[in-house]
Parts: C-alpha cells; structure tokens; sequence
C-alpha cells in the first residue's frame, strides 16, 4: 500500500508544505515487504530531496548533513 505523508520542506528558502509519496522504488511499500525505515522524498517546489525516517504512521526529517553523507 502506497503512503504519503504530510511534510514540510527542510531546504533554505523553500517553505512548501503538504503531502507526499516517498520516492523511489513504489514496490517496496507493497504489504509482503516490511516497510523501509529511511525514505526519501522531492519536493515539488525547489525540487531538494531530503531522507527522513519512518516512525510508525509518520516521518521524522533526517539532519540535511545526514542526509548529504549516505550518499
């Protein structure tokens, strides 16, 4: 089941809210599979991608130097 989740964007100058899927591979969030627990999402905005994490029925912004280090 495809979730999306209500977020605010963290980037400088950019103060877009509202709902969105995490992006990626959408077959991960299909019921057989546990569900990730780091997700990354876009923002439709200023297009800045940050990661956050699952925390039961919400999402929690990873710290954008966090984010900036997995990749």
């Amino acid at each position: 089941m495809l979730t999306s989740y209500l977020v605010k964007c963290p980037h400088s100058g950019c103060n877009w809210s509202g709902s969105l899927l995490p992006q990626g591979d959408t077959r991960l969030f299909q019921g057989a599979l546990p569900a990730p627990n780091v997700v990354v999402f876009q923002c439709p905005r200023c297009d800045g991608q940050w990661q956050a994490r699952v925390v039961g029925d919400d999402v929690k912004p990873l710290p954008m130097e966090t984010a900036a280090a997995t990749h």
